[in-house]
């Protein structure tokens, strides 16, 4: 895969992120486009996938279109209409015009207070941010952060060593399920999209654990297949690829990172994760409409309005 050639700025700001998502599992809160890609990316796992629609942001590798993928009765999600980002922090004037021309009108942004302090979005002025943090208040992220990312090796190899990475991630997958704050904020991003008017991104800081359960309960509430919602969820691990080989590179000359095997379950995604997520929904909701309506809080209008707003006719 080709390499993208990465800021300090953006370097940086994602090595902090990777600590970040790493200290959040140590706490047990876990809180964790319009242009056609040029390539049908492979998902880890999951064999060829559907080639998203990619933003091409350098600084947001992960941002793209969710449309074009097909329903299960034979119809479309629209192109045009709703954007799954990562961070969007690092944005030069030139790919912010790129949201202009894209006509996004609202940035639904599911990062912690935290995150946002030390990476605010860098977005149009006439885009609308939105504040819906999917996170435990409970979990000091930046202390634990600081030992996580001072303890190193050892320190990785207790948290994240003998499969416990994955399984800490699966954990989280059940917790965005489970969570009745996690649920609140992915309701009222719902009702924002279905009672929007313009096109809606929304995003965290990678884009694939927050942003990959919010665009699995959208084109799953929309009627594309499973496979097909797995195949979009998977292709974050082609998107991030290069990012964060780059910042295993760097943990690792910094001497922070002995074996990067152990933190690549908590920067790509597995199917065992969304697996853990729609297990969670029927364990608890029986069902998925089910999930809507009592987890999320919706009523059949938003349903049908949520669907009228991405499926073509």
């Amino acid at each position: 895969m080709a390499s993208i050639n990465k800021s300090p700025r953006r370097t940086a700001t994602r090595l902090t992120a990777a600590a970040a998502g790493i200290a959040l599992l140590a706490t047990g809160a876990v809180a964790c486009g319009s242009r056609p890609a040029h390539h049908t990316p492979t998902a880890a796992a999951g064999g060829p996938a559907p080639a998203p629609r990619s933003m091409g942001l350098r600084d947001a590798p992960n941002a793209r279109d969710l449309g074009g993928y097909r329903t299960a009765d034979g119809h479309e999600i629209r192109h045009g209409v709703v954007y799954r980002a990562d961070a969007l922090n690092t944005l030069t004037p030139a790919e912010q015009q790129t949201l202009t021309a894209d006509h996004i009108t609202q940035d639904l942004d599911f990062r912690s207070p935290v995150e946002v302090a030390t990476a605010q979005d860098q977005i149009p002025a006439g885009v609308r941010r939105t504040a819906l943090p999917v996170y435990n208040p409970d979990s000091d992220m930046a202390r634990t952060m600081g030992e996580v990312v001072k303890g190193g090796p050892a320190a990785q190899q207790k948290l994240l060593g003998g499969g416990r990475g994955g399984q800490l991630m699966t954990s989280y997958y059940a917790w965005l399920v489970s969570d009745p704050s996690a649920s609140r904020e992915f309701g009222a991003a719902v009702r924002d999209i279905a009672h929007g008017s313009g096109p809606v991104l929304y995003h965290c800081t990678q884009g694939k654990d927050r942003t990959g359960w919010m665009s699995a309960l959208l084109l799953t509430a929309a009627g594309v297949p499973r496979a097909t919602v797995d195949q979009d969820y998977l292709a974050s691990n082609h998107y991030l690829q290069a990012a964060n080989d780059h910042e295993l590179a760097q943990l690792q000359a910094a001497g922070k990172v002995k074996d990067p095997q152990l933190l690549e379950p908590v920067l790509g995604v597995r199917a065992g994760y969304l697996d853990a997520a729609f297990n969670e929904v029927t364990a608890k909701y029986g069902t998925f409409d089910g999930y809507l309506r009592k987890g999320l809080g919706l009523d059949q209008a938003t349903e049908q309005k949520l669907r009228r707003r991405l499926v073509t006719a």
